[in-house]
């Protein structure tokens, strides 16, 4: 065997088991640190919730003045809270909550509230102008539009406030002004904002 054959058998080598073992230690390193930055946090869990339920009001809303039908969203505040829309299947301005209203609405139907959120305030104080202590201000725990769009009764406004199981003082509020608007506030640092 010459020396340049000798040479080039020698450097044909593997990885050694400490390379490999400080490969598997910075990738496991890097994916701890990764890990926690995508962890969801309790207010991020409270907001995307409040976030759903304005894109489901808005969407009631919306159909209701896309049909020309009365809409509602009922909210169900009991062991397992959750929310239902409703459109007025045959015009005729009254909605008596049956499964085909609820199909009508399409895109709603029942929606439960994700395991660690409840409707509720917490530990923390109304938002502004809301002078109420209830978790749900809408009269019979709901909230309806006419076929302009407009929240029934005239004049009507409310809040729905849903807060985190383990962290009383993490609370969201979706607020739906008279004409139909909604907003969503959240507490955080001490301050609605």
């Amino acid at each position: 065997m010459s020396p340049s054959q000798h040479s080039e058998r020698t450097s044909r080598r593997g990885f050694t088991l400490i390379e490999l073992l400080m490969v598997v230690t910075i990738t496991s390193l890097m994916v701890a640190i990764a890990a926690t930055r995508f962890r969801i946090t309790e207010l991020t869990e409270a907001q995307l919730a409040g976030l759903q339920l304005v894109q489901d009001i808005d969407y009631a809303r919306t159909r209701a003045l896309a049909t020309r039908s009365l809409a509602r969203v009922k909210f169900e505040n009991t062991s397992s809270p959750a929310y239902t829309g409703f459109l007025d299947t045959d015009a005729d301005s009254t909605i008596a909550e049956t499964a085909a209203e609820t199909q009508n609405m399409r895109g709603i139907g029942r929606r439960p509230l994700p395991s660690s959120i409840l409707f509720g305030r917490g530990s923390v104080p109304a938002i502004p102008d809301d002078a109420t202590s209830s978790a749900i201000t809408f009269a019979s725990n709901r909230v309806e539009f006419n076929s302009r769009g407009v929240v029934q009764p005239m004049g009507t406004s409310g809040v729905i406030y849903l807060r985190h199981v383990n962290k009383a003082q993490v609370v969201v509020a979706v607020q739906v002004s008279a004409a139909g608007n909604v907003r969503l506030w959240t507490y955080k640092e001490g301050y609605w904002k």
